[in-house]
């Protein structure tokens, strides 16, 4: 089932970006398992961070001026806080970049890795990671939809609950964009 379902995926998403990067910019990584049970990696902040704490979100972060492009961003800081290095992560492609609540350009990148590698959340950055498989979201794991104002318009943004896990906000409008293209390339 995987292979067909990268290959939808990597069809409909975007190639690498290449417009430049300044700051503030951000980059997430939406890692997908290989194998029987496709499944969404998250990770949950931890408590002491002042920006976000204990909030579920993807591996990620802002560019840094030694960051080559956003996806260097991305892999730089999925090495850092789950110690899965670039070279077990296959890149399928991009999302659109898209705007935090705050205001923060964040470019999703979507790619798929093998599970069966021992990662680690690092104590400086991360609570627990933890993986939804793609079956439990098509059972239906929302629970509610908020609601956000950004620039004259309503957003409306799934909230996911998962054993005990709360995925809402800007990590919930991306999930719910790659589970469109989940359930196309399905088809």
């Amino acid at each position: 089932m995987t292979s067909w379902l990268f290959d939808g995926l990597a069809q409909q998403l975007t190639n690498i970006p290449s417009y430049p990067v300044s700051s503030p910019q951000a980059a997430v990584l939406v890692l997908i398992s290989r194998g029987d049970n496709p499944s969404i990696l998250f990770t949950k902040r931890a408590a002491h961070l002042r920006h976000h704490p204990g909030e579920v979100c993807f591996p990620g972060g802002m560019w840094e001026p030694g960051d080559d492009n956003l996806l260097v961003t991305a892999q730089r800081e999925v090495h850092e806080e789950i110690g899965l290095p670039a070279g077990h992560i296959q890149l399928l492609g991009a999302l659109p970049q898209s705007h935090t609540r705050a205001g923060t350009a964040v470019t999703p990148f979507v790619a798929h890795f093998d599970a069966s590698i021992n990662l680690q959340p690092s104590p400086d950055e991360l609570e627990s990671i933890f993986m939804v498989p793609l079956a439990e979201f098509q059972a239906g794991l929302q629970v509610r939809e908020d609601h956000f104002e950004r620039h004259g318009h309503i957003l409306r943004v799934p909230v996911y609950h998962y054993q005990g896990y709360e995925i809402w906000g800007f990590t919930a409008a991306v999930t719910a964009q790659l589970l469109r293209l989940v359930d196309r390339a399905l088809r």
